[in-house]
């Protein structure tokens, strides 16, 4: 009986000790709200979509295939009031042995083309990663791509007749935090 009623109030105690923590927690808690706080927006426009799928179908050998987009970090009339970064990611099989290139305007070279050199995910698809992009806040940015998938000539043979690929495009934001 007696060791029963010191388990209880040793209970009791630890009860106690850790509500008391919480509730002192809970009714000291401080914060300085301002009533003119602004939220920042954060726009990003990948042309209404941040992911979209190339159709390279129909593309035979010696032939290329181009695919223009847009990135910006203003839409309608609004702004961006924080400094994005985003990158580009392209998913393909590869099975069918294509040159894709992602070429942004104003430079002569392609950023980034997708290639064996990078690595492939759980699902075996190759997965091409962008550098990434930076948009200032304090201007409109319209950055142009055009993404290039070329079949070369080489590649006329019967066994690449029948191939059958992919190209998907992904674009992801995200607000840059300085360090």
């Amino acid at each position: 009986m007696k060791k029963s009623k010191l388990i209880i109030i040793l209970i009791i105690a630890i009860f106690l000790l850790f509500a008391s923590g919480i509730t002192y927690s809970i009714f000291h808690s401080k914060s300085n709200l301002q009533s003119d706080q602004k939220i920042a927006k954060f726009i990003f426009d990948a042309e209404k979509t941040d992911e979209f799928e190339v159709p390279i179908g129909d593309l035979e050998p010696n032939t290329f295939k181009e695919f223009s987009f847009q990135v910006s970090n203003n839409a309608q009339g609004k702004k961006s009031n924080i400094t994005l970064n985003y990158q580009i990611t392209i998913k393909t099989f590869h099975f069918m042995p294509t040159i894709i290139e992602l070429f942004k305007e104003g430079i002569e070279e392609p950023i980034m083309t997708c290639d064996e050199t990078y690595t492939r995910n759980t699902d075996n698809e190759l997965v091409c990663n962008s550098p990434y992009q930076e948009m200032p806040y304090d201007t409109n940015v319209l950055d142009e791509y055009v993404l290039k998938v070329t079949f070369p000539k080489e590649y006329s043979g019967l066994e690449y007749t029948e191939l059958v690929d992919f190209i998907d495009l992904n674009i992801k934001s995200f607000q840059k935090v300085e360090k």
